[in-house]
């Protein structure tokens, strides 16, 4: 048998030996022997001490959650009903994202007119309890929180006396039925409750008809899951990795040290109470009942000014209790990993601003600005404001509603807090001078856009006109020393 030339030569005996005898076999293990030292080049893929205990399992993003997705979800809702600085994380995460709402302006005057209405009113609401806006808000902090939210659309009769025939409802991820894993019937399948064609499409949602977690459970039927299309669903969830199909706590990475961090704080305060209480121990060789104490000398419970009789001889002493230490710099040092795992900064979780000056606040809010950007216009607008929209649109159609084109819709995200007001106004009108920026993307990062600045300000020039008022703000008549008297009596065509 020929030899066969590999490039790779054999080392060891065994190597050469079986080299001689099977050279094919001799080049494939050769081969795998390079490419399993060239993997181990990196630290990470090294098998030592130091990764002894490192265990890693190569699963997908859904194996990887399975029974665990309740658990993270109602562990994050937990820590935000107990934790105030998990509580506060995500109420400033959905302020900023949402703050008092993201305005929506289709082109069609008409359409335009309806859809506020409807956004503005309680009738878009299927609970009739929040507008558009508050209901925008309700889904990006459930999201934040619990990882994941649904939207249903809910048609009404022409009987129920709704100008647009349509109500949008807001539902916990835990209706959607995550044991609901497998092959279908139908030659679909679902994985965690969602049911995908074979092309891999989600056609559908099973959903509980009430929540599992529902105290009155009143429905017998409530823990069976029923088939929603996908057309009548929005799933909001951030996907982290292109297998996952469902959405994950932003608190999650964070749940341990919240928790952890909270039972030391507890820990920390009755250290302190103990520290604080004076107690006097008084002890006697007298017998007990000479004294007129019970047997029972134990002392269950320290409260300040606390005096003991424990027997035995007859002195005074006075606890002294080591001092703690203040422990600031270590819980400053949890705050900031927490920080850092909500993505909000540190003088946002805490409101301690002592820590920070001007610059180092600046620099974290523009980091802080571009994640909440990326959040308003790569998945809420995207994921839910624009199936919202076509939502809309399908029933204000039903009902004869004038429609343009969807295309053309203008977002306003909600006015950006000024750092430094004085400072940033300049910049904006120097970069408007010089033409680097418009007025119109000015107006947009302060939460507004140019129509409605047009219409207000004109309704605003013509009340100061109309009382003879003239502002250094309205050049065309400030310059000329004219007053709004004097442009009411000047000709048209003078």
């Amino acid at each position: 048998m020929p030899k066969q030339n590999t490039s790779i030569a054999p080392t060891g005996f065994v190597e050469r030996t079986i080299a001689q005898a099977f050279p094919g076999w001799a080049l494939k293990r050769s081969i795998s022997r390079m490419g399993l030292e060239h993997a181990r080049s990196y630290d990470a893929a090294k098998v030592g001490r130091r990764t002894s205990g490192w265990t890693a399992n190569g699963g997908s993003a859904n194996a990887e959650l399975g029974e665990g997705l309740a658990r993270i979800r109602n562990r994050a809702r937990d820590t935000i009903r107990n934790n105030e600085y998990a509580k506060r994380a995500v109420g400033v995460y959905g302020s900023n994202v949402v703050g008092y709402g993201i305005s929506i302006v289709p082109a069609n005057k008409a359409e335009q007119l309806s859809y506020a209405a409807w956004g503005n009113s309680l009738d878009c609401d299927a609970d009739g309890t929040c507008n558009l806006a508050g209901l925008v808000k309700l889904i990006v902090t459930e999201r934040f929180g619990a990882g994941e939210v649904l939207i249903r659309r809910r048609w009404r009769k022409a009987s129920d006396g709704y100008a647009i025939p349509m109500q949008i409802q807001v539902l916990e991820a835990d209706h959607l039925d995550e044991h609901k894993t497998g092959p279908l019937g139908n030659g679909n399948y679902c994985i965690l409750g969602k049911e995908y064609d074979l092309l891999g499409t989600c056609v559908a949602y099973w959903l509980f008809p009430e929540h599992p977690g529902e105290v009155t459970g009143w429905r017998s039927s409530s823990l069976v899951s029923k088939r929603v299309p996908a057309s009548e669903i929005i799933h909001y969830y951030k996907r982290d990795r292109p297998s996952a199909v469902r959405g994950v706590s932003e608190l999650a990475v964070s749940l341990m040290r919240y928790r952890d961090l909270s039972d030391w704080h507890d820990a920390e305060l009755v250290r302190k109470k103990m520290e604080a209480c004076v107690m006097a121990i008084i002890s006697s060789d007298k017998p007990d009942k000479a004294l007129g104490l019970s047997s029972s000398n134990g002392i269950e419970k320290m409260r300040p000014g606390l005096i003991a009789r424990i027997g035995a001889s007859e002195q005074v002493t006075f606890n002294n209790p080591p001092p703690s230490g203040a422990g600031g710099e270590f819980s400053r040092f949890e705050l900031h990993a927490l920080a850092v795992g909500s993505g909000i900064t540190y003088g946002q979780l805490t409101g301690d601003m002592s820590q920070s000056n001007f610059s180092s606040n600046r620099m974290g809010l523009i980091e802080f600005r571009a994640l909440i950007e990326q959040e308003q216009w790569l998945h809420l607008v995207p994921q839910v404001l624009q199936p919202i929209r076509k939502w809309w649109r399908e029933a204000a159609a039903l009902a004869g509603v004038k429609l343009g084109d969807q295309a053309a819709d203008a977002y306003t995200m909600p006015a950006k807090p000024q750092v430094d007001p004085l400072k940033d106004t300049m910049t904006s009108k120097e970069s408007v001078r010089g033409g680097f920026t418009t007025v119109s993307e000015v107006l947009r990062e302060r939460g507004t856009t140019l129509d409605a600045y047009i219409v207000e300000r004109q309704a605003e020039l013509a009340k100061l006109q109309a009382a003879g008022l003239v502002l250094d703000t309205d050049a065309a008549t400030s310059e000329l020393g004219l007053t709004g008297l004097d442009i009411l009596k000047t000709p048209p065509d003078a």
